[in-house]
């Protein structure tokens, strides 16, 4: 090799010490041995750190190349965007149903405790009551109204909404002869005392 040629040619020239000795050439040789042995550690020092370091490039490399190939491609991104935007919106849309739900109800057992002793005449009059006190609390006339307000201005001299207190006593039907078929005050006092225990 061209560097221990210069090596050795430097040696055998060289000159030790005040009588200007020169090496022997087995000292020559036992230097370039030595020398070589130096070498060859640093240079396979030098090739190790570097063969280390591509090989962990070569690593990195490859698991980037095996993360691109599990990369969806643009439509399929697109896709799992609109999924997750989807299930987003759904699940917005169930949080908010359920809230108006639970308020809903909330509003619906204050205007039946509202209602209070009072008795309709049917179920169908009391359900569209409610739901007419909670449209007019949503309008802006009525904002600061409470639910006792709206209900009696809803229901004030309306007739149809509540039973009577003071039913009719039923009446036995006529006998052929135009007088009841019961007999006399009797007959009359059994229908109030029926009429009391219902």
């Amino acid at each position: 090799m061209e560097g221990e040629e210069d090596m050795k040619e430097f040696l055998e020239n060289l000159e030790i010490g005040e009588g200007k000795v020169k090496l022997s050439q087995e000292e020559i040789k036992s230097i370039l041995t030595e020398n070589g042995k130096i070498v060859t550690n640093e240079t396979k020092k030098v090739e190790d750190k570097f063969n280390g370091q591509i090989n962990d490039y070569k690593s990195t490399i490859n698991g980037l190349n095996e993360q691109l190939k599990n990369i969806p491609d643009s439509t399929e991104l697109d896709n799992l965007k609109k999924q997750v935007a989807d299930f987003e919106q759904k699940e917005a849309k169930r949080v908010a149903d359920e809230e108006a739900k639970q308020e809903d109800e909330i509003l619906t057992n204050n205007i039946i405790t509202a209602f209070g002793d009072k008795k309709f005449t049917s179920d169908y009059v009391k359900n569209g009551l409610i739901a007419d006190i909670k449209s007019e609390l949503t309008k802006a006339e009525n904002k600061g109204k409470g639910i006792n307000e709206i209900f009696e201005s809803l229901t004030k001299d309306k007739e149809g909404i509540f039973e009577n207190p003071n039913k009719p006593i039923d009446m036995p039907p006529m006998g052929e002869d135009g007088h009841s078929s019961n007999n006399g005050v009797d007959g009359f006092v059994s229908i109030i005392q029926e009429n009391q225990r219902k």
